[in-house]
């Protein structure tokens, strides 16, 4: 496999239909998603997208990486909490991708390479049962970078059966009086249910940014649209998405009034939810119920296997039937004295302040 590095920004916004013809149909690699968080949070960092390519030069692999101050991270990574992060392939070229990127790598983080001055390559977000990144991160220890990984938060995947009521079967007693009010209250005339398309965008969307800003204001929090960047992130990348079918906003209105939004993204045959908001005025409606409800139902009409309440341990993604995934952050410290020095130095403080902090837990 040939591979090439694209590092201006110019040569990743002309490759829209090369990348998203790796990428198929999985919402975190969409060209979308990554160029919309580099707009966003690092326009004047150093792009490091390595792609692979075939003997007539079709794309079959894309790293999207680029250096944000002495780290090279992944797009997406971050305030996006992007999940399930990893190279972008075509299918049955994983294996073969990753070699060559390490390979690359190795060499870009050599004495004379072009990641000399990088101290650490991080993959924050991804999935603690992937099997081809565990190949390609036992990949990057054989070429003598130090491993240090941390659990953050898990994901929460459900399988979906062929209708609702059977889901339903797998709840608790007390859970499935939750889901038939729900259904009550959405069978009302006065409720109207309303998916997002390029008319309605603009209103949907700043219903579902105030929402979710209320939601989280009334839980004592800024809310991650506080800061423009993320919301002209998610914005951007949102309505890219949904003119390729691999996102949907849903919006529920009781009484001409909305109540609750949530945006759904989908990988592969995957629905997950990304993110949502409630009026927290109206809490006695249980808005949240009513939709999780309209959402999974929503998957299964789309005929997608699984729903994903994506990363977060909140107690009520378990009450769905779910399994929860751990997510981690890998952390790879190149194979140099100044890096690995500094990593240690890191690693020191941080036993020291555990050390110190259990104490004061003891007394």
């Amino acid at each position: 496999m040939k591979l090439k590095i694209l590092d201006t920004p110019n040569q990743i916004l002309q490759c829209e239909s090369k990348w998203n013809e790796v990428a198929g149909e999985r919402g975190f690699f969409n060209w979308h998603w990554c160029v919309q968080w580099f707009k966003a949070f690092a326009p004047d960092e150093q792009l490091h997208v390595i792609v692979g390519t075939d003997e007539n030069d079709r794309w079959q692999g894309i790293a999207p990486l680029v250096v944000t101050g002495r780290k090279l991270r992944f797009m997406g990574s971050g305030t996006a909490c992007s999940d399930y992060t990893n190279l972008i392939t075509a299918p049955d070229q994983y294996n073969v991708f990753s070699e060559s990127v390490t390979q690359q790598l190795a060499s870009d983080f050599a004495p004379d390479g072009k990641l000399v001055s990088v101290d650490v390559f991080e993959i924050e977000g991804c999935g603690g049962n992937d099997s081809d990144l565990d190949y390609f991160c036992e990949l990057l220890t054989t070429k003598e970078f130090v491993k240090h990984e941390t659990e953050t938060e898990g994901t929460w995947k459900v399988r979906l059966p062929e209708d609702f009521e059977q889901l339903n079967g797998t709840f608790s007693k007390s859970m499935r009086r939750k889901t038939k009010a729900a259904k009550k209250r959405l069978e009302q005339p006065d409720v109207e249910i309303t998916l997002t398309h390029h008319d309605n965008f603009q209103q949907n969307w700043q219903t579902f940014v105030d929402l979710h800003q209320k939601r989280r204001v009334s839980m004592g929090e800024l809310g991650c649209f506080f800061d423009p960047k993320f919301e002209s992130f998610l914005k951007s990348a949102t309505h890219g998405l949904l003119t390729q079918n691999q996102s949907d906003l849903i919006v529920i209105n009781n009484s001409a009034k909305p109540i609750a939004a949530m945006l759904l993204i989908y990988s592969d045959e995957t629905c997950m939810m990304y993110q949502s908001g409630l009026d927290p005025e109206l809490t006695a409606l249980e808005p949240g119920y009513q939709l999780a409800r309209v959402a999974i139902n929503h998957a299964i009409e789309k005929e997608c296997k699984f729903f994903d309440f994506l990363r977060g341990d909140e107690p009520y993604k378990a009450r769905w039937s779910t399994t929860r995934e751990p997510i981690l952050r890998r952390k790879f410290i190149p194979p140099n004295i100044s890096a690995q020095l500094k990593f240690s130095t890191w690693m020191i403080g941080k036993t020291i302040k555990n050390y110190v902090t259990n104490i004061r837990h003891t007394n």
